[in-house]
């Protein structure tokens, strides 16, 4: 089984990370496998009630396109952000106070276990318009990101909503896919933040009943991969 760090472990080595993270994981690298890219295109597809988990610190936030007023449907009008950090998450509040939010758009930070918790703390019949997470199933294992999952399942809603999705993965290259097999337990523990890089998240998604993969495109040999899902 892949290596995974416990929810308690992620949430202790987070509010550690907080303050550093942004240095590690966005700007001038992210740019260069086109990331930062990817996130904007991506976030054009968030519609209505939104909820992200892993929020992390906040490099989510300026890509949102937020609807041009309550009631309007082009664009977000309600963001709820979860992460199980609390460190990660006062990050993310201050990059929050930065943007020019409109007043009709509410925004509230909440507490949680995405592998375990969003059904109970948002119910299960699909409140949210659009669900969004990057870059953090690699945290949780193969067995919690499959719970994962079939969490942001039921607080979608059926049909009209959608899943978005950016992931570390497998590479579509032989080579690099089997030295991610070879490395990514061991980088996982000794400097990935927990992170296991080879999932193959695609069939993760597809082998969870009621999940369909409206879109999928690879960047950097596949390495990283985006996905736009829907609730059947």
């Amino acid at each position: 089984p892949a290596f995974a760090i416990s929810s308690r472990e992620a949430e202790s080595s987070y509010d550690k990370y907080a303050a550093t993270y942004d240095a590690l994981d966005g700007g001038s690298v992210a740019n260069s496998l086109g990331i930062e890219e990817a996130r904007t295109n991506m976030l054009k597809a968030a519609r209505g009630r939104v909820l992200e988990i892993g929020v992390g610190t906040g490099l989510n936030l300026s890509k949102y396109q937020f609807a041009s007023s309550q009631n309007a449907s082009d664009g977000v009008t309600s963001l709820t952000l979860l992460d199980i950090s609390e460190g990660m998450m006062e990050e993310a509040k201050v990059k929050l106070r930065l943007l020019n939010v409109p007043d009709y758009v509410d925004v509230h930070f909440v507490k949680g276990d995405a592998t375990a918790e969003l059904s109970t703390l948002f119910g299960a019949e699909g409140y949210f318009d659009t669900v969004v997470d990057t870059f953090s199933l690699c945290v949780m294992g193969n067995a919690g990101a499959k719970r994962c999952l079939e969490e942001m399942k039921h607080v979608v809603k059926p049909e009209t909503g959608r899943i978005l999705l950016i992931e570390n993965a497998r590479s579509s290259s032989n080579a690099l896919g089997m030295y991610q097999d070879l490395t990514a337990d061991l980088a996982a523990k000794i400097g990935g933040k927990g992170c296991v890089s080879n999932q193959d998240v695609t069939s993760f998604i597809t082998k969870t009943n009621g999940l369909e993969v409206i879109r999928e495109e690879e960047f950097a040999a596949g390495v990283f991969r985006s996905f736009i899902c829907r609730r059947l």
